[in-house]
C-alpha cells in the first residue's frame, strides 16, 4: 500500500461524471500478410502476454480513498484482479472508416472508468476497412501520463519479427485491503510526517531552487500571468458528458521540412498551425477575441525524480508540469507569429524548469483532497461568471515510437497511433498531437454541443498545413 503523489491524486479529485480524467491511445494495425488475419482470441492473447511482460505491477493497482479525503488515496494491489476482465471487444459499423472509428472513440472517452477496479480497459475493435484492427487503451491519468504510456506501448511490441527484449516488472506481494480505521490512522500519521519532516526539507529545497530563478526574471516579459486568458466560447460553462473526437494525420517528414524553413522546432510549428486554425474558426463565427488566446501545454518535469527522493514517494505516475503560453492569433503574419510563439514557448518552459519546487503542482503533495476539490469548484464558479479563465484550451505534443511496431510475432504491423487527451469541466477543447514513425497525428476532443460546427476547426488545420506546404513548393 502506497500513498498517491499529489499530481496523481489531483487526477482522482478532478474526475467527475461529466469529465472523466482519462486518456485513450488507439493503435491501428494491418496484417503483414493479406491472407493472414489473426482472430480476436489471438489478439487478446497478445494483449494478455504484453501486460504480463511490461506492466503486471501497474495493471493490478486500484485506489482506495481516505474517509473525508483527509489525505490522498492509497494504491493497493487488488486481490481479485484478472487482466481478462479488462479486455473488451467491439465491431465498427460498416464501412468501418475514419468516421465510424471517431464515433466509437467519442463514445468510449466519455464514459467514466469503474473507480472500484484497476483504472484501465483495453478494447479490441474489428470491422475497420481494409481488414484492419484497432487496439484501444483507455487509462485513467492517475495511473499513467502520456510519455509513460508511449514507452509501455513500445515495450509491449517488437520492432521487427521478434519480440521486445524489455524485462518484466516485478509484481509486489499482495496484502489485505485496508479498513476505514487503518486508512484514517495512516492518513493522520502521514500528514504529521508531511508537515513536520517532509515540508521543512522541502522548504530548504525551495530556498536552494531560488538561486536558479534569474532566467525566469530575464524572460518574465514573455510570461503569461495566471487567469489572464480572454473569456471566449471555448470557456462558456456547459456540463455535458458527451464528446466529439476527430483526428488529422499528416506527413512528419514534410512537417519537419516546414519547421526547418521557419527556423523553429516541431513543437513551435504545432502550436503555430493550431493557432492559425483557431483564428480562422473563431473568425468565421465572429467570436475572435482581440486579446491572444492562451493555451495550457503539458511538459515533462525533470525535477520529479529529485522531489520523489525528497518526499520518499515510491509510485509517481504523472511527471508533468503545465506551461502557459499565448497563441498570438492577433499577429496576422504567420512567420512573425511563429517567432513570437517560439520566444513565448521558451520563456514558459524556462519558467517551469526554473520554478521547480515552487509551482502549484509541487504543493499538491501537501494539500488535502478537500482543498483541491474546493479549488476546482472555485474555477467553475469563475467560468459561470465569465471571468478570465486560466487558459482557453489544452495543446500537448508527445513524441511517439520512431520505429515501426509489430504484434503477434510480426503478423500485425501498427500503421497509426492515435492519442486522445481529456477534458476537465472548465474546458471544451483539447488538441493532442502524437508522432509515430513518419506520421504526425492531430487529435481533437470537443465537448459535444459546446462549440458550433467543430469539424470546421479540423478542416481549417488541414488547410493551414496544405497551404504552408504549397507555399514551400512554390
Amino acid at each position: 500500500m502506497q500513498r498517491l503523489r499529489g499530481s496523481d491524486a489531483y487526477a482522482i479529485y478532478s474526475d467527475t461524471p461529466t469529465s472523466p480524467f482519462i486518456t485513450l491511445k488507439a493503435a491501428i494495425y494491418r496484417p503483414t500478410d493479406e491472407k493472414d488475419h489473426p482472430d480476436r482470441e489471438a489478439i487478446k492473447g497478445f494483449i494478455t502476454r504484453a501486460i504480463a511482460k511490461v506492466g503486471p505491477a501497474r495493471a493490478g493497482l486500484g485506489i482506495i480513498r481516505v474517509p473525508l479525503d483527509l489525505h490522498h488515496p492509497v494504491w493497493v494491489q487488488l486481490p481479485d484482479f484478472r487482466a481478462d476482465d479488462h479486455i473488451h471487444e467491439a465491431v465498427l459499423p460498416s464501412p468501418g472508416g475514419k468516421a465510424q472509428l471517431c464515433d466509437f472513440l467519442s463514445d468510449l472517452v466519455a464514459k467514466p472508468l469503474d473507480m472500484s477496479r484497476p483504472l484501465w480497459e483495453i478494447w479490441v475493435v474489428d470491422g475497420l476497412e481494409g481488414g484492419r484492427t484497432a487496439i484501444v487503451f483507455k487509462v485513467h491519468h492517475a495511473l499513467v501520463d502520456g510519455k509513460t504510456l508511449a514507452r509501455l506501448i513500445e515495450q509491449a511490441h517488437s520492432d521487427g519479427k521478434g519480440v521486445s527484449s524489455e524485462q518484466p516488472e516485478a509484481i509486489p506481494g499482495k496484502e489485505p485491503l485496508p479498513g476505514k480505521s487503518r486508512l484514517i490512522s495512516d492518513a493522520l500519521i502521514d500528514l504529521a510526517k508531511s508537515y513536520t519532516v517532509e515540508l521543512p526539507h522541502y522548504y530548504r529545497y525551495l530556498q536552494r531552487a531560488r538561486r536558479h530563478a534569474a532566467a525566469v526574471r530575464e524572460s518574465g516579459g514573455n510570461l503569461v500571468k495566471p487567469f489572464s486568458a480572454p473569456f471566449t466560447l471555448l470557456n462558456v460553462a456547459r456540463a455535458s458528458s458527451t464528446r466529439i473526437y476527430r483526428y488529422e494525420s499528416i506527413s512528419l517528414p514534410d512537417f519537419k521540412i516546414l519547421a526547418r524553413q521557419f527556423d523553429c522546432t516541431i513543437n513551435t510549428l504545432v502550436i503555430g498551425v493550431c493557432s492559425e486554425a483557431l483564428r480562422r474558426y473563431l473568425q468565421e463565427l465572429d467570436a475572435l477575441p482581440s486579446e491572444s488566446l492562451i493555451t495550457a501545454m503539458p511538459v515533462g518535469d525533470p525535477s520529479a525524480t529529485r522531489l520523489e527522493q525528497l518526499l520518499g514517494s515510491g509510485i509517481h505516475n504523472n511527471n508533468l508540469a503545465v506551461a502557459i503560453l499565448p497563441l498570438y492569433q492577433n499577429i496576422t503574419d504567420f512567420g512573425q507569429r511563429l517567432r513570437a510563439i517560439k520566444d513565448a514557448s521558451k520563456a514558459a518552459i524556462d519558467h517551469v524548469l526554473h520554478e521547480e519546487g515552487r509551482r502549484f503542482d509541487n504543493y499538491l503533495d501537501f494539500l488535502p483532497g478537500t482543498a483541491i476539490r474546493a479549488m476546482n469548484a472555485a474555477i467553475i464558479r469563475r467560468q459561470k461568471k465569465k471571468l478570465k479563465p486560466h487558459a482557453n484550451l489544452v495543446i500537448s505534443n508527445v513524441p511517439g515510437p520512431r520505429k515501426t511496431l509489430y504484434a503477434l510475432d510480426g503478423r500485425l504491423q501498427m500503421e497509426e497511433l492515435l492519442s486522445v487527451g481529456n477534458l476537465m469541466d472548465n474546458g471544451h477543447l483539447n488538441i493532442t498531437v502524437w508522432s509515430y514513425v513518419d506520421k504526425l497525428c492531430f487529435s481533437f476532443l470537443f465537448r459535444k454541443d459546446a462549440l458550433p460546427d467543430p469539424d470546421n476547426l479540423v478542416t481549417h488545420l488541414h488547410n493551414v498545413v496544405a497551404e504552408l506546404q504549397h507555399a514551400r513548393a512554390n
